[in-house]
């Protein structure tokens, strides 16, 4: 027997669940692919763990990026002495 009790649960109630499993592998996104998947996450009402999922990647993952391109945006930019 199941270790659920299903006495909590009406008769005929279907339960949903979903699996997210991750990337086998390291992948690659192009600049331009994480370009737009960052633009995504800066709309507002934006939520980063649904875009995240939406691509394939972890909260974590977009995190780091969106702090990465904050980063380079901070540095000044090289402008050569003529």
């Amino acid at each position: 027997m199941s270790g659920l009790d299903r006495r909590l649960e009406p008769e005929g109630t279907v339960r949903r669940f979903e699996v997210i499993d991750g990337a086998v592998g390291r992948r690659r996104w192009s600049a331009d692919d994480r370009a737009r998947i960052l633009e995504e996450t800066f709309v507002p009402g934006a939520v980063v763990s649904v875009v995240a999922r939406r691509h394939g990647l972890t909260p974590q993952q977009l995190f780091t990026w969106r702090r990465e391109a904050r980063q380079t945006a901070a540095l000044p930019a090289f402008v050569p002495a003529v």
